[in-house]
């Protein structure tokens, strides 16, 4: 337990303006559908890139994607209004990062609201978070970032505590008993680095048992959950957030779809021919209803998936795979990407693999071992094995590595 209430009496100066700002502005909202006709009035009158969109409610409005917002980005800002603005940037894990800003409301709705909604999906109890005590960990392992606490006023003041991994497993572990959270919360990349360090300081369970797993971030492959739920001994949320869209969809603990925060979002897919549609699989279409800075209108987001929409106007993801394939084409004949994982993901001792291709004609697995593995040599026998099965007359080339995803970076299993 840590002693902070001068943390929190300091901070919460700088929050409460803007928690004010979101409930004025999530007050005067009678419903989604009311929030998403304001947002087409506000966009129009205060955007410079909407000013001559079409009237009628939406249906004029063009798709944008990720280079139209870097390349013309004042042009998808509102005219600053009264308030303080806020300034955050993407990571640039798959491109150039990207700026966006967000008025005092949305500040608050992304960083704060969003456990308070993750918190009410999940079934949590309020009386799990305390003032003063830890209520969110947040890990990384993304290199240069600092470590940090702030107080989250929409968790009862608990605290939300940014852990960056040090270098040195027993120090990971050290901190782990000092610090435990009910939440514990990442990338799934970062949750199973923290699971290798822990497993390599010789920590054969986690030293705390949390309430819930929440990730976002990347792909959740059903291997990896396996290991995140049976070293953590807790249900995963998979929550779909970004820079862009703030806290998008997430599955309810172990669920597989995906419940649509329509107050937060409205989602569309590109269909086959290529027109937004509120139903069906493909590419989404983003239109975020909380930020009135930088606005998101029909955003194409990269990720794939398959979306429902109800006669009321609710939604939800009935798959997401993101950015990874669903379909993976090797030379020598087609799989599925969930039969591939499943064959090769659970194999004992087996901590990551890729599979990539070299351009040239040539197949590559790339494999990584748990920490906790003592026989490696008996894990690529076991790889080889399972692919002479599951891909006869492939024959890729394995190489073994440290680790596969950089330190930061966005997990992708299949690039061929």
């Amino acid at each position: 337990m840590i002693n902070s209430d001068a943390v929190i009496a300091n901070a919460l100066d700088e929050v409460r303006r803007s928690r004010k700002a979101w409930e004025e502005r999530a007050s005067g909202t009678a419903s989604a559908g009311t929030a998403y006709e304001e947002f087409l009035i506000h966009l129009r009158t205060s955007v410079p890139y909407y000013r001559d969109a079409d009237a009628d409610a939406g249906a004029g409005l063009p798709l944008v994607g990720r280079a139209d917002h870097q390349d013309h980005g004042h042009r998808f800002r509102a005219e600053p209004e009264a308030g303080r603005q806020f300034r955050i940037s993407s990571s640039g894990t798959t491109g150039r990062p990207l700026e966006v800003t967000l008025d005092e409301a949305s500040w608050y709705a992304v960083n704060y609201h969003f456990f308070a909604q993750i918190r009410r999906l999940a079934g949590l109890s309020r009386g799990i978070f305390r003032r003063g005590a830890p209520g969110v960990l947040f890990v990384s392992n993304k290199p240069g970032r600092p470590s940090f606490v702030r107080p989250l006023p929409s968790l009862d003041d608990a605290l939300y505590l940014r852990l960056q991994l040090p270098d040195a497993p027993a120090d990971t572990l050290a901190l782990l008993h000092k610090f435990q959270a009910p939440v514990l919360y990442g990338k799934p990349t970062y949750l199973l680095d923290l699971r290798a360090a822990l497993l390599a300081a010789g920590a054969a369970r986690a030293p705390w048992r949390p309430q819930l797993i929440l990730v976002s971030g990347e792909c959740l492959h059903p291997d990896d959950r396996e290991r995140l739920t049976g070293y953590f001994r807790a249900p995963v949320v998979n929550a779909l957030a970004s820079t862009e869209g703030g806290l998008i969809a997430a599955t309810e603990p172990n669920g597989s779809h995906f419940h649509v925060f329509g107050e937060n979002v409205r989602l569309e897919v590109l269909d086959r021919s290529g027109q937004p549609s509120p139903r069906g699989r493909g590419e989404l279409l983003l239109t975020n209803l909380v930020n009135r800075s930088t606005v998101f209108a029909r955003y194409r987001t990269g990720d794939f998936a398959e979306l429902e929409t109800a006669e009321d106007g609710s939604q939800r993801l009935l798959s997401l795979h993101g950015r990874e394939p669903r379909t993976v084409r090797f030379r020598s004949g087609e799989l599925s990407a969930d039969e591939v994982t499943r064959a090769i993901g659970f194999l004992p001792g087996l901590a990551d693999f890729q599979f990539v291709s070299n351009g040239g004609g040539r197949t590559f697995l790339y494999w990584s071992a748990e920490a906790s593995c003592a026989d490696p040599a008996a894990v690529e026998a076991a790889l080889r094995d399972t692919l002479a099965a599951l891909l006869p007359g492939e024959d890729p080339q394995l190489e073994r590595r440290a680790r596969i995803t950089p330190l930061g970076g966005k997990k992708r299993r299949f690039l061929l």
